[in-house]
């Protein structure tokens, strides 16, 4: 019977974005990332051959994404059969939530469940690097500080209960949004918080924890998609710190009281691109289906 495993693959909060410059044509992030209980799913089977095929369930996305590259990239490394790959979306699709990496990082963790990836000579990391900046830390999920290109990892314990509201009124491209960075910030660099003091906060439980949240692509982004400043609004109106993700177009609004969360959401639940979020301690669940 051919190997089958099914996966969640969760998604991730940017609760600070800080960057730092340019390396080798990358902007590299001073960042703290947070798993978040929205997830894709992710079936993996084994085939007889050596194709390679994804398939989403309910997302237009073309052949040109990261699940494929990842898997790509592992039969380089190793050789071997081909995969069936499906992915039914969760995560809400161009909203910083990182979507696409969490697709790439379970497609990684399949094939590391399936083969021992390290003991046929391929460098999990390494390959996680090459698929984009975000997947590395998505293998592992929780909480972290990542920083450089997304190869400098610290993970932390977050001791501090988060809760928050999601608002999206359309999508940005995040390539358009370093580029306005770019515009707007000539240096190539800008911090907005301190991360020394955020993990600080995070890891002693401390509500205050969420004043430090901010993000350097907001003035951008907004530029770019002028409803972001919208939902900050209506999300600070609720009394949430509201920062975006990524590059956007999600703004999520940030609560560390679950009764003044809960009112938020009953008020804004009619808006256009809401969604509702609390912190997980992984970035993927798998369950065997054969093997």
């Amino acid at each position: 019977m051919a190997k089958s495993i099914v996966l969640q693959a969760f998604a991730k909060a940017n609760l600070s974005l800080n960057i730092t410059g340019v390396q080798d044509g990358m902007h590299t992030l001073d960042s703290v990332m947070m798993s978040l209980d929205s997830c894709d799913t992710v079936t993996v089977t084994e085939r007889s051959d050596t194709d390679i095929r994804v398939a989403f369930t309910n997302a237009d996305i073309g052949s040109d994404n990261t699940a494929r590259k990842a898997a790509c990239l592992v039969q380089n490394a190793i050789g071997g059969n081909g995969w069936d790959i499906t992915i039914e979306k969760g995560i809400p699709v161009g909203a910083g939530l990182g979507g696409s990496s969490a697709d790439a990082a379970a497609v990684l963790r399949a094939l590391d469940l399936f083969y021992r990836l390290p003991k046929r000579g391929a460098d999990m990391q390494k390959i996680a690097l090459e698929v984009g900046s975000d997947v590395p830390f998505m293998l592992t999920g929780g909480l972290a500080r990542v920083r450089g290109t997304g190869g400098d990892t610290f993970f932390m314990e977050n001791k501090l209960k988060l809760f928050a509201v999601g608002l999206m009124s359309e999508s940005v491209s995040t390539a358009a949004a370093y580029k306005a960075f770019d515009g707007e910030y000539p240096s190539r660099e800008y911090a907005p918080t301190d991360n020394d003091k955020l993990c600080e906060l995070l890891m002693n439980g401390d509500k205050d924890a969420v004043r430090h949240f901010a993000n350097a692509l907001a003035v951008p982004a907004t530029r770019l998609c002028p409803s972001i400043d919208r939902d900050t609004k209506l999300l600070e109106k609720q009394g949430a710190v509201a920062c975006l993700t990524g590059s956007g177009g999600m703004t999520l609004g940030w609560f560390t009281d679950l009764g003044k969360f809960a009112s938020a959401v009953d008020a804004l639940k009619c808006e256009r691109g809401v969604s509702v979020f609390t912190h997980i301690k992984t970035g993927i669940l798998h369950k065997w289906l054969a093997k």
